[in-house]
């Protein structure tokens, strides 16, 4: 298996968003049975450890591809911008200061409901969740359109936002 290959490719899928989970199963299984690490075990040492990254390559394939947050993730990257980069030209784009001061305002409502109590957590959980999955639903119909710089504008907003998600659950 070619090491350079995508994860798409290594499933034999064809790299889109809107994969069909059923044939990602399928394709997953059919692969993971015929390059499972035993099928291997009477083999050389250099044989037994290329069918062990083989099979590491597929887990890891079929682990990204079948996250939706994280197959866009992936789309971005092969796209050309990769979202866990800080570099400047190919990394994850910077956010704008007025959205950046949001996130602030956020954390202090967040402080405020904590205070409040559970009524108000609840409130401001329903709304970060709503807005959480309106920027994935942005990022998916970038990606259909191949707009890959707005899919990932959208996808680091909805880092921003799943990570005061988390904090909204922690309390």
């Amino acid at each position: 298996m070619d090491a350079a290959a995508s994860h798409f490719a290594r499933l034999g899928l064809p790299p889109r968003f809107d994969l069909d989970p059923a044939q990602l199963e399928a394709s997953y299984l059919a692969l993971a049975q015929a390059h499972h690490p035993d099928r291997a075990s009477q083999a050389d040492v250099s044989a037994r450890r290329a069918a062990l990254e083989t099979s590491a390559a597929i887990n890891e394939a079929h682990r990204v591809l079948r996250d939706p947050v994280r197959r866009a993730e992936y789309l971005c990257k092969l796209g050309g911008v990769d979202l866990d980069s800080t570099d400047r030209e190919r990394g994850a784009p910077h956010m704008p200061a007025t959205f950046l001061a949001d996130m602030i305002e956020r954390r202090e409502q967040l402080a405020q409901a904590r205070t409040a109590g559970f009524a108000a957590l609840d409130a401001l959980r329903e709304r970060t969740a709503d807005e959480v999955a309106r920027c994935f639903a942005r990022a998916t119909t970038a990606l259909a359109a191949q707009d890959i710089r707005a899919a990932a504008v959208a996808l680091v907003e909805r880092r921003y936002l799943q990570r005061l998600l988390d904090e909204i659950d922690e309390v």
